[in-house]
């Protein structure tokens, strides 16, 4: 993904929308509680497991 206009960095979210369209998402709604890609993957909890450790350091 193209970063953000603010400079921010963007992250694909892995599945399309109904409409087979891919979503971008801001890096700091990674693993924030609310669910932005369209099956829920930014929200994995495994994987916000290691992003929030990964994140902290």
């Amino acid at each position: 993904c193209p970063p953000a206009a603010d400079g921010m960095e963007r992250f694909a979210c892995p599945t399309p929308d109904r409409q087979g369209r891919y979503h971008c998402i801001d890096d700091h709604v990674l693993c924030d509680g609310f669910i932005d890609c369209p099956s829920g993957e930014d929200e994995d909890r495994q994987a916000c497991m290691f992003y929030k450790t990964v994140r902290s350091q």
